[in-house]
């Protein structure tokens, strides 16, 4: 278990490596996530939890209290501010399908692997399980911008991957499951217009 936070950053970061170096650029960002979904967000939780067990943590989750339920929403408050009120001309229906669909894999998958795997495995020590998953999950955000770099700089960008971590594992744990998580993670990542661009060829990666 405490191998993950090391073994997806560094397995990801020489696989969007290597297809950078093989194919387009575009074309190896849509293939990196699709191992990253496919081998780490799908296969490794249902391996380590099993398929009733995954689907009953994205679907539980105590109602939560309004301080997290705060901390939930001040990250895609963010995000829409920063996000997605500066390029929504910039969206067209190919590109909000893109942004709509990627999320929701994304949100899924990512809180299954780096919040459900890891509040479940490490049940009786929930300090180290929150402080791996936050680890690994901050530090995985470098992997996918060694082909497409935050217009923020890959450190701020981790940066603010760590603060956004920081919200979504505190109420995970609070609630005992990921429902409310999920949603809130999926809100952030559809702001993303630029990268939903970019896996449409529709902007350069510059």
């Amino acid at each position: 278990m405490t191998i993950i936070p090391v073994a997806v950053p560094s397995t990801m970061a020489a696989v969007f490596t290597a297809l950078a170096r093989r194919m387009p650029e575009r074309t190896a960002y849509n293939v990196g996530f699709a191992v990253y979904w496919i081998a780490w967000c799908l296969a490794a939780p249902m391996w380590l939890l099993g398929a009733r067990h995954a689907v009953r943590l994205l679907t539980a989750g105590r109602r939560l209290p309004r301080d997290h339920l705060l901390l939930l929403a001040l990250p895609a408050a963010g995000a829409v501010v920063t996000q997605l009120i500066p390029h929504r001309r910039e969206i067209d229906t190919a590109t909000a399908l893109v942004m709509v669909g990627s999320a929701t894999i994304n949100a899924a998958g990512e809180e299954l692997l780096w919040r459900g795997v890891f509040m479940r495995e490490l049940e009786d020590r929930p300090r180290m399980a929150q402080t791996l998953s936050l680890i690994g999950f901050s530090i995985w955000h470098f992997a996918p911008q060694l082909v497409l770099p935050s217009a923020l700089g890959r450190g701020r960008f981790v940066a603010g991957s760590a603060v956004v971590g920081s919200a979504m594992t505190a109420a995970a744990w609070k609630a005992g499951g990921l429902r409310q998580v999920v949603i809130a993670h999926a809100i952030v990542d559809a702001c993303g217009v630029t990268a939903a661009r970019f896996r449409l060829g529709r902007v350069p990666n510059s």
